[in-house]
């Protein structure tokens, strides 16, 4: 498949007042194996490798930080890990660019 990304919402914990904060705008790749790696991270079972296309928030800790970037701002455009957990798959922006 040449495009196996699909749009979605990016979100980490927000350990003071529960719940998720959405933090991006990115595209997932959903199809990614578990034995795949990204940067050197595995992705294991829990994980999927994700672009950052636009940023909610700049100065955020990644959950999962790699050499090249350890904050939102700096994963912008480049792949990096990120828990299944916190991805919404996003239908509204697929449906709103194909109208």
């Amino acid at each position: 498949m040449p495009n196996a990304s699909k749009e979605c919402q990016l979100f980490l914990d927000d350990s003071i007042n529960g719940g998720n904060v959405l933090i991006a705008i990115g595209r997932a790749y959903m199809e990614c194996v578990p034995i795949n790696t990204v940067q050197g991270i595995p992705l294991g079972e829990e994980n999927v490798r994700v672009t950052i296309t636009i940023l909610k928030l700049k100065h955020v800790l990644l959950p999962i930080p790699t050499n090249e970037a350890t904050i939102v701002e700096e994963a912008v455009s480049k792949f990096v890990v990120w828990p299944k957990r916190l991805i919404i798959i996003d239908t509204s922006l697929s449906q709103a660019s194909g109208s």
